[in-house]
């Protein structure tokens, strides 16, 4: 079996398919899903996974030639608004209609050019979309709607939830949504907020937890297969330690780890060395930054080994336990699932006073053997988002030479067909990447080379 076959799955295949079967039981019922995930976690490349490779999970989905599966990608929004969303979910269904045989495609056609029209009002492209979707139905099809990142959408209020309740209630039973989020469903600012959807986003609520070890152990194998070497077990223990069950923590930890496998580290070393590389501390950070006020003072209680009373914490740790942030040990003691997290939750990764020794070319700087990011000597990691933060790092190790598209995606998403995105979303994100450099004051270039790809230009 060659590497690529063994490490198919993008976590091992009991657990992926014990999740498709959460997933699918209650769309086999004509119900709705909610998964909960924590931040930076697969919750993209687990669903992304199962929507391009659905013939792997006729258990858990038997005659899936009957549904069609749609994975809804707010990064490839043109437009941020509520018609920019409902125009996402035509294109994005109507792309998946076009490609399955049970479809015809003279009535799919017929609908494109209104949303191709940016002109068409909210009204008008939901009035579309709800035609668009019976026709399908009544042909005896359903239709899955996997909303990615559906509790981050800034721009949606109480009337645009409304609106996708309606379409569920018409549609019912061939109509199912897949939330996928990363918030306490049940507070009461999300149940005010979505309003009638509600009763949807509550059917069923899945909670996706952090990896055990026997998903860890694939992961860290997968990562190191991908640049050809072996971790040892001195350094698979801190891994565990450090990153716990988090897979984009651990994918960061295995990069470094094969970068510096020349330098004879000892695990002390080691593990001193990765809790203060950046990128690491930045997604700490990232999955803290979600929490709420209550939510983190209750990390950080734990995270000091404090005592507190549980009764009066219920609801928050039942939710810390189901999503793996927290574990009690023997003794009954609360932990955090890792010690990069913990440092986060500590405070420890706040930005420090820079002490390397890079040498400046401009204002804006890459610290190699940190994975700094440093303006005028200061680090600024905190300003990027975990994917500006990877394409950025790429143009300031590729200073002046042209990076394509396909560099950028392989940069932001791998190879993987299920992580990848449109030219449109890549654009997007470059330009939002371009704009916090000017708010930053870097004088640096971020030019787009027409048909090409992008270059970084220092000043």
């Amino acid at each position: 079996m060659s590497a690529q076959d063994k490490y198919l799955y993008p976590v091992t295949p009991e657990t992926l398919h014990k999740y498709a079967e959460d997933i699918f039981a209650p769309v086999r019922r004509g119900e709705c899903v909610t998964t909960v995930w924590v931040p930076m976690a697969g919750r993209r490349m687990w669903n992304k996974f199962i929507n391009e490779n659905i013939y792997l999970f006729e258990k858990e989905l038997p005659h899936y030639d009957k549904y069609l599966l749609v994975y809804i990608e707010p990064l490839d929004l043109t437009e941020e608004s509520l018609a920019g969303y409902i125009r996402l979910m035509a294109k994005s269904f109507i792309e998946v209609a076009t490609n399955n045989e049970n479809v015809k495609n003279d009535k799919i056609q017929k609908y494109t050019e209104i949303f191709d029209d940016d002109k068409a009002t909210y009204s008008l492209l939901l009035t579309n979309l709800k035609h668009l979707l019976k026709e399908t139905t009544d042909s005896g099809l359903e239709i899955v709607f996997f909303v990615g990142e559906f509790d981050e959408l800034t721009f949606a209020n109480t009337i645009f939830y409304n609106n996708l309740k309606s379409l569920w209630s018409q549609l019912y039973p061939r109509l199912h949504y897949i939330f996928l989020m990363r918030e306490r469903v049940t507070r009461k600012e999300n149940i005010s907020l979505w309003g009638e959807l509600n009763e949807a986003i509550l059917q069923n609520i899945v909670y996706v937890p952090l990896a055990q070890d026997k998903d860890v152990d694939y992961w860290i194998d997968n990562f190191s297969s991908h640049y050809s070497f072996k971790i040892n077990e001195k350094q698979k223990q801190v891994l565990k330690k450090l990153c716990g069950g988090h897979p984009y923590m651990l994918k960061v930890a295995v990069r470094v780890i094969n970068k510096h496998k020349d330098d004879n580290l000892s695990g002390d070393e080691l593990e001193d060395f990765l809790l203060d590389y950046y990128e690491l501390r930045s997604v700490s950070r990232g999955i803290l930054d979600v929490r709420s006020d209550k939510e983190r003072k209750l990390l950080l209680t734990i995270a000091k080994g404090s005592e507190f009373n549980v009764e009066d914490h219920k609801e928050y740790i039942k939710f810390f336990e189901k999503l793996g942030l927290v574990k009690k040990d023997d003794k009954g003691q609360y932990h955090l699932f890792g010690k990069l997290f913990e440092d986060a939750v500590l405070g420890t990764e706040e930005p420090k006073e820079s002490h390397s020794s890079t040498e400046t070319n401009g204002d804006l700087n890459l610290d190699e053997n940190t994975g700094a990011i440093l303006f005028k000597g200061k680090t600024v990691e905190e300003r990027f988002t975990r994917q500006e933060y990877s394409i950025l790092t790429a143009f300031l190790q590729n200073e002046g030479k042209l990076l394509t598209r396909d560099d950028a995606g392989a940069v932001l998403w791998g190879k993987e067909s299920y992580e990848k995105y449109s030219d449109w979303a890549i654009d997007q994100l470059i330009s939002k990447l371009r704009k916090k450099l000017n708010e930053l004051g870097v004088k640096d270039k971020l030019s787009t080379v027409r048909g090409k790809g992008y270059k970084y230009i220092k000043a």
